[in-house]
């Protein structure tokens, strides 16, 4: 393997951590950082033609002009369903918002579509004045990553001065800026977010094809579409959010512009199955994903393996992939035919340490522990006998530190301690400012509450972080921690592959997530947080292990490699979930194509041929069984539920089972004296809680005969309870008993009793009670999709939408358009409706702009001015909603003009805004 010169870091400043002890000064450099190239492996195209019954070892990377074909952009078949007098409405709300200023478009952009492969776009005959030839300050030179003036703006937004070494040697890369898959393998930290970025803009820049932003959980896309929102305006793009109940299938036509779609990896799964199947799959030119090493994670990395295999199969596009703990990664680059750049480089130096009662070890390169000094006497072991105080004594308020616990209970206990624990004059040193920020928030939440332990740490400059806290809490932990109100937070481990809150230092408080030891990706992962870039010049990582056993184990474990990451395709579910796709996706129609799309798999490059076939072959046979598709004379063709479960984005066996559930509920008939029934249907499989049988008897004693005889027909009477009463007995998740308990709870928030109420009544967490509230939302949004390809289940197609409605936007009907925009709930709509902003508007300038239709628009407000007429909101929230509403109006503008364009109403002379 060819390797650059080794960089050596400098020695760290031990001083802080663990002063007076003198003989820490002594200690040498943590690790040494090496930076190399792995070069990249080349794998040989198939022998034979494609329709040979054999497997061929290793299909190559799709890119040739006879391989790849551009398709027109989305069409409809015949108009649209519209009302009477719908058309004149439609032409009346383009025009108006034709009418608004314009926005300030990039001149660096004519935002034409155009592709890759110029032969390609002359052979679809575009008109000439379709086409923008550009001025020459604009020609691109091919050996830069962007345009020089690109460049700069990004340079500018980013506020970057330059970039590191390897950065601008992997932007130099002719492998990668001639469309190479790529996979990135870099220590967390280094800064491969940019290059992420920087490729993205290319995409759209220079090649005029959307990009797709693959990650792994909402919360990081909420973030990444705040930070990559000022791109919008810079570089005359569309930065869209797929994630949760955002972003529509087939996306929306844009009319001159490109898109970036950051998505979580469900949501990318979706959008990839709604391009082929709209035969618009090489508008995507490039896919990157984050956190690459999930591919091997159960249910989720299966897929993602899907989505990619797909992609790789019938895209025409570049695959980037990015993660700091890939150990086989080989298999990954034989799957994605792509190239390795690796390198250990840390712009910030990473100490990692290990204390074991009052001795401090530090972690050698090998992974074996050197003493390096003992800790003074801990004076509080009554109250904090693992020295967290300690750690953090010469650390805040100068730095930030993030204590990661094993589980939420323990995170709220170590941070009460930690307020309590902290000297009076840090913890009012920001106290006024920790209060304001505070109402702002408590303005924002409609009938919510925050805890009051949480809220007092706020004030004290603590905080803790998990899942039992509603989004609004965390994103408000969040948001205090990056604004300096914060100086520790205390968190469970999914905060580590979650939102960016740079530290100085990280405190593993126990090896153990749950009650499972903790392992060495994860640990990497935590002890990267500390020390990033920009934000500090050193960071250190400090574990804090028992003598004994657990000592024991974790030196086995820091020496351990990382568990190889395998296929989540090798099991008979998961796999049948890929071939179904594949079938009706009409990818595959025969056993010899499935096995072909088998090939671009990760499961292909682990597996030998014989096994691929026999676990295709079982799969092929579990579908069928299950009639979910048919094969006759070897052609594969999928059934009527088939294609409701691939509509509905449902596993097969998931579906198996809802399938029988839901013929059920129709056969026995709907019950309407209230929608208990309706909302038992869409109530979640996977949510499962403690239950208060003492209150389920109270609560089934207050229901209507009507709804009583459908507990009773569900197997679930009034001495099945009392029994329970008696037993105590726990439910497991799925169950129908299970349920109706789930159900009840959402028939309270459905009458709108506040969610911190109802949560308190049934004795579960606000976070928890709120994430049954998004499942079951998306569940019914799914069932609907199901019953549009099963006829016999049209009651519930027309009933669940109204459903979905209610449930997430329970509020008056003069709010709802309000209520669109990210930041605004049932609260704060109605004060700015009272306020005068009656309508979700455009933005062109920065000043108030009112007409004779409306009297202020949100998108078009001035920041400030926002902030004066509210008086209890922030200046960065100002900015966030308002940037929201452009969103929300852009993508409402482009609807109608979609609608427009189906009717024959030409578009083309119009501008954006």
């Amino acid at each position: 393997m060819e390797k650059t010169p080794v960089r050596r870091s400098k020695s760290v400043d031990l001083d802080d951590p663990f002063t007076p002890i003198p003989k820490l000064s002594n200690l040498r450099s943590p690790r040494t950082s090496r930076e190399f190239i792995c070069p990249l492996r080349t794998t040989p195209p198939p022998e034979g033609s494609e329709n040979s019954t054999t497997i061929p070892p290793s299909p190559v990377r799709k890119r040739g002009i006879e391989e790849s074909s551009v398709t027109p952009l989305h069409r409809k078949n015949g108009p649209p369903l519209l009302k009477k007098s719908s058309m004149s409405k439609l032409a009346d709300g383009f025009r108006s918002a034709a009418n608004l200023i314009n926005e300030g478009e990039n001149d660096d952009d004519p935002f034409g579509l155009s592709f890759r492969n110029y032969q390609i776009l002359l052979s679809k005959k575009v008109p000439e004045t379709s086409r923008r030839i550009p001025d020459e300050e604009e020609v691109i030179d091919p050996s830069k990553c962007l345009p020089e003036r690109a460049m700069e703006k990004y340079k500018r937004i980013k506020k970057l001065e330059k970039f590191y070494d390897w950065q601008q040697e992997c932007l130099s890369d002719k492998r990668l800026l001639n469309g190479e898959n790529c996979i990135l393998s870099l220590p967390t930290g280094a800064g491969k977010t940019l290059i992420a970025e920087i490729l993205m803009l290319r995409e759209a820049i220079v090649h005029k094809r959307n990009a797709i932003l693959v990650l792994p959980y909402v919360a990081i896309v909420q973030e990444k579409i705040s930070s990559l929102a000022p791109f919008e305006d810079a570089f005359g793009i569309n930065i869209e959010e797929y994630a949760s109940n955002k972003g529509r299938f087939p996306p929306i036509k844009r009319r001159k512009r490109v898109s970036v779609y950051v998505a979580t990896i469900e949501k990318a799964n979706m959008l990839i199955n709604s391009l082929i199947t709209q035969n618009q799959l090489d508008q995507i030119g490039m896919v990157v994903v984050d956190e690459l090493h999930m591919i091997g994670d159960g249910g989720r990395g299966a897929i993602l393996e899907q989505l990619l295999a797909k992609f790789l199969y019938k895209g025409s596009g570049q695959i980037v992939g990015m993660s700091a703990t890939l150990p086989n990664i080989d298999d990954l680059q034989f799957a994605l035919r792509s190239f390795v750049y690796s390198t250990n480089f840390r712009p910030v130096e990473l100490a990692e340490f290990v204390k074991i009662g009052q001795t401090m070890h530090q972690v050698e390169n090998g992974g074996d522990l050197k003493p390096a000094g003992d800790l003074p006497t801990n004076n509080l072991k009554s109250t904090d006998p693992d020295g967290i105080c300690q750690l953090l004594a010469k650390l805040i308020p100068k730095s930030s530190a993030v204590i990661f616990c094993p589980n939420k209970k323990n995170c709220e206990n170590v941070a009460v301690l930690i307020a309590k624990t902290l000297p009076a004059h840090i913890r009012q040193a920001k106290r006024a400012e920790s209060e304001a920020f505070l109402q702002s928030y408590l303005t924002d939440n409609d009938d919510e509450r925050m805890d009051a332990d949480l809220k007092q740490c706020i004030l004290s400059g603590v905080a803790y972080h998990h899942s039992g806290l509603t989004q609004d809490e965390r994103k408000c932990v969040e948001a205090a921690f990056m604004e300096g109100l914060i100086y520790v937070v205390c968190a469970t481990s999914t905060l580590a592959a979650g939102v960016n809150l740079p530290v100085r230092r990280v405190i593993i408080k126990c090896p153990m997530v749950g009650r499972e030891r903790l392992g060495k990706a994860q640990y990497l992962q935590m002890a990267g947080r500390a020390g990033r870039a920009g934000f500090d010049t050193k960071g250190d990582c400090i574990t804090i292990v028992k003598q004994g056993e657990e000592e024991r184990w974790f030196r086995e474990m820091l020496k351990s490699d990382i568990p190889r990451c395998m296929s989540s395709l090798s099991s008979v579910e998961a796999m049948g979930s890929f071939i179904l796709d594949m079938i009706v996706l009409k990818i595959a129609k025969n056993l010899e194509e499935v096995l072909l799309g088998v090939q671009y798999s990760l499961y292909a490059a682990q597996e030998s041929p014989d096994k691929i076939r026999e676990l295709v072959e079982k799969s092929l046979q579990r579908l069928e069984e299950h009639r979910f598709l048919t094969i006759e004379d070897r052609e594969i063709t999928p059934s009527d539920l088939g294609s409701a479960v691939f509509n509905a984005g449902f596993a097969p066996e998931e579906a198996t089972r809802l399938h029988t559930d839901l013929i059920s509920s129709l056969n026995q008939g709907v019950i309407f004296s209230s929608h208990f029934h309706l909302l038992f249907i869409i109530t979640p499989y996977e949510q499962v809680c403690n239950i208060n049988w003492d209150l389920f008897l109270l609560l089934y004693n207050a229901l209507p005969q009507s709804e009583r005889k459908l507990l009773g027909e569900c197997g679930l009477e009034e001495k099945f309870i009392l029994e329970a009463i008696i037993t105590r007995v726990d439910l497991i998740a799925g169950t129908t008993r299970m349920r109706l308990y789930i159900a009840l709870m959402l028939q309270k928030i459905w009458n709108h009793e506040p969610m911190f109420q109802v949560a308190e009544r049934f004795g579960v967490e606000k976070g928890w009670l709120q994430a049954t509230l998004q499942s079951s939302i998306s569940q019914a949004a799914s069932i609907a999709k199901f019953s549009e390809k099963i006829t016999t289940m049209w009651p519930l197609r027309k009933l669940l939408p109204e459903l979905v409605q209610r449930l997430s936007e329970a509020a008056q009907p003069e709010l709802l358009p309000l209520m669109t925009v990210d930041g605004v709930k049932k609260a704060r709509a109605a004060i700015l409706f009272k306020a005068g902003y009656k309508t979700v508007g455009m933005v062109s300038t920065n000043v108030f702009l009112m007409t004779t239709n409306y009297k202020f628009q949100i998108a078009r407000a001035n920041p400030l001015k926002l902030v004066q007429e509210l008086g209890t909101i922030r200046l960065a929230q100002a900015k966030s909603i308002i940037n929201s509403a452009k969103m929300v109006l852009r993508d409402q503008v482009d609807e109608k003009m979609e609608e427009l364009d189906v009717w024959g109403v030409a578009t083309d002379n119009f501008d954006y805004f």
